[in-house]
């Protein structure tokens, strides 16, 4: 039987200290993952952004995270950004993040090489992400999913988007499964409509058409704009002691809009 540990005797402050963990961030040049990098720096991680665009180097240097060029497809690449983390002292946090966006169009016309690629840079890609992390974690540590809650419950136009999302939250699930007895908690978050520079341009179209895109942004319960930052949020609380005894969770952040 695994030893007692005594939760109410440890610190608030002790609970979210990143002090002394190492962490990776995938597509973390912009939006949700600068957001959550950013936050994970605060906390004290060593944060090390990977992305495919080398001006997210300097976005890295300006929060204090490092960089190294990753397009987590390519699994040469994908090796030497975790070599990087991995250098000087071990890896204890991943947030798989770097994603396709939804935009899709109507399934009919979707072609099997947009299909092929959505599901190459969102499932195989994410679970390649988890997979190598894990062989790297000697000690435990945490690994946070990006989904989305298109993966709960679907939504027209973005059906190869949305298979991609649900996928995520089932490798998730099974990862916690298989990782746990390995002390690696592994979780999802499925943001709703957030306020990023790519679902400006996603939504742009339909400005053009007359659409009040401000408002489509805010529809939701509490009628605020979802921004990276709240997602940032959820995520330092996963990867922090605070989520102690939550794994095999997906987390919806999404103002209530699917509530």
């Amino acid at each position: 039987m695994a030893e007692r540990v005594v939760a109410e005797a440890v610190g608030i402050t002790e609970l979210i200290d990143l002090t002394g963990k190492r962490a990776f961030v995938t597509g973390g040049g912009q939006g949700i993952g600068m957001a959550i990098a950013r936050r994970l720096v605060e906390a004290g991680a060593v944060v090390i952004i990977g992305d495919l665009d080398p001006a997210a180097q300097a976005a890295a240097a300006a929060i204090g995270a490092g960089f190294a060029a990753c397009d987590i497809t390519e699994p040469d690449q994908l090796d030497a950004a975790l070599d990087v983390v991995t250098s000087a002292g071990g890896l204890d946090i991943v947030v798989n993040n770097a994603g396709i966006f939804p935009t899709t169009g109507p399934m009919i016309d979707v072609t099997d090489a947009f299909i092929h690629r959505m599901l190459d840079v969102n499932v195989r890609a994410q679970f390649s992400v988890a997979r190598e992390a894990a062989r790297r974690m000697q000690h435990g540590g945490s690994i946070v999913n990006l989904a989305s809650i298109a993966g709960l419950g679907g939504g027209a136009n973005i059906s190869a988007y949305s298979a991609s999302k649900a996928a995520v939250i089932s490798l998730t699930r099974s990862f916690a499964n298989e990782l746990g007895p390995k002390g690696i908690r592994v979780n999802a978050i499925a943001p709703g409509i957030i306020d990023t520079p790519g679902v400006q341009d996603q939504l742009a179209p339909l400005q053009a058409g007359g659409v009040d895109i401000t408002q489509r942004i805010a529809a939701n319960p509490l009628g605020i704009a979802g921004q990276s930052d709240h997602v940032a949020r959820v995520a330092l609380f996963l990867v922090s002691e605070l989520a102690e005894f939550v794994t095999g969770h997906t987390l919806i952040v999404d103002g209530g809009a699917t509530a």
